[in-house]
């Protein structure tokens, strides 16, 4: 620690409770704003999820226009879809999971500097601060609401696509765990290993540092504590919302600084060739990539095991693989019934490769490793 040199930053505020969704309009007021683009999703729409904050928007007498047209893995169309309705807003609103949260920063990019998005692509491409956003999630998982980065799908190259840029981060963030009580049991358990490979690629990957490790483990603690609890009765065990509500806030905010790996790129990869739900595709690489990297950070992933009660570094790879099999997450992509062929092979590879995120993980795999471990992704390979 005497020797630790590092940098942390989070710029966005953050309103954390249960209720705390009700500050909304005291915002509006004290910063006098008039107008407002909620942007969402038709599942968010129709649960009902923005009513809380259109109430209060109605309170205020703000103007305000809904876009609920936002599309999981968003596509480059879903997203400069709404920035029409944003130009001539005070606010843009985010309400919703990872996708509506990168939809809204894309959006809100756009908004302030004109272009497409295709502009923004890569990183430090957003040229200043932009205008006011507000993150408000309804899942417990990616961490958005308090990173600076968004994902987009090129459709023509069936590939997600990074935009990094510290002026995305929302300007507030509002972590409500009311807000996430009647999300399904199944996208619980999804969203929910997202928060854990967050957590754990913030551990081993190259950037780690003390204050985000002080953040990912805390959040590893948390989720394996509380997801299955959110997992078999989410709409009443507000305590396990409100743990992996936390969890999956401070486990973006170590990925932030320490950023993510092989399993991230390995699901960005997936996502984009498949069409998958981004938690989904991060449960079915973790395990593998945490015992690929195993013998490369093995003092890491012992502390991991620490954490869990468990005396060895092995033992995190089995726990992890046990969590996620309680929660009702396929082990495989055959189980998902997608069958990999060897061209899907290759380009999956190709893709995995062309994601920045593999840069940071603790060792640089070759293309040969790489297609291993995609193939025990694909589906059960006895060692």
């Amino acid at each position: 620690m005497e020797n630790a040199f590092f940098g942390f930053e989070m710029p966005t505020r953050l309103l954390f409770g249960a209720g705390a969704v009700g500050n909304l309009g005291f915002e509006f007021s004290i910063h006098e704003w008039g107008s407002a683009l909620i942007i969402t999703d038709a599942g968010v729409a129709k649960a009902g999820l923005i009513e809380p904050v259109e109430s209060q928007l109605r309170e205020q007498g703000v103007r305000y226009e809904v876009y609920s047209g936002v599309v999981p893995n968003p596509t480059i169309e879903s997203i400069e879809a709404a920035v029409p309705m944003a130009r001539d807003k005070d606010v843009v609103i985010a309400v919703g999971g990872g996708s509506v949260m990168d939809t809204a920063k894309l959006v809100n990019a756009i908004r302030t500097f004109g272009g497409g998005v295709r502009d923004y692509e890569g990183t430090d491409t957003v040229p200043g601060v932009c205008k006011p956003l507000i993150a408000i999630p309804t899942t417990a998982g990616t961490g958005s609401e308090v990173t600076f980065i968004a994902m987009f799908t090129d459709t023509e190259r069936r590939q997600k696509m990074p935009v990094l840029s510290r002026y995305l981060a929302p300007h507030l963030a509002i972590v409500d765990p009311e807000m996430s009580r009647r999300l399904p049991p199944a996208a619980t358990a999804q969203t929910g290993a997202d928060a854990l490979t967050h957590a754990i690629e913030a551990i081993v990957d190259l950037q780690a540092n003390p204050f985000s490790d002080m953040l990912a483990f805390e959040a590893i603690r948390l989720i394996f504590k509380y997801l299955p609890r959110a997992v078999e009765d989410g709409e009443n065990d507000l305590e396990a919302r409100a743990g992996m509500a936390f969890a999956a806030t401070i486990a973006g905010a170590a990925f932030n600084n320490s950023m993510v790996g092989l399993a991230h790129a390995i699901a960005h990869a997936l996502g984009g060739l498949y069409d998958l739900p981004h938690g989904l595709c991060c449960a079915l690489a973790l395990p593998v990539v945490m015992q690929y990297n195993l013998p490369h950070r093995h003092e890491r992933f012992e502390q991991i095991a620490n954490v869990l009660g468990m005396p060895i570094a092995e033992d995190s790879v089995l726990k992890v693989r046990q969590l996620l099999t309680e929660v009702g997450i396929p082990a495989h992509l055959i189980d998902v019934g997608i069958e990999v062929s060897e061209d899907d092979l290759e380009t999956l590879t190709d893709l995995t490769f062309a994601d920045g995120s593999i840069l940071f993980n603790p060792v640089q795999p070759s293309r040969e490793e790489v297609k291993h471990l995609l193939r025990h992704i694909a589906t059960y390979i006895p060692e």
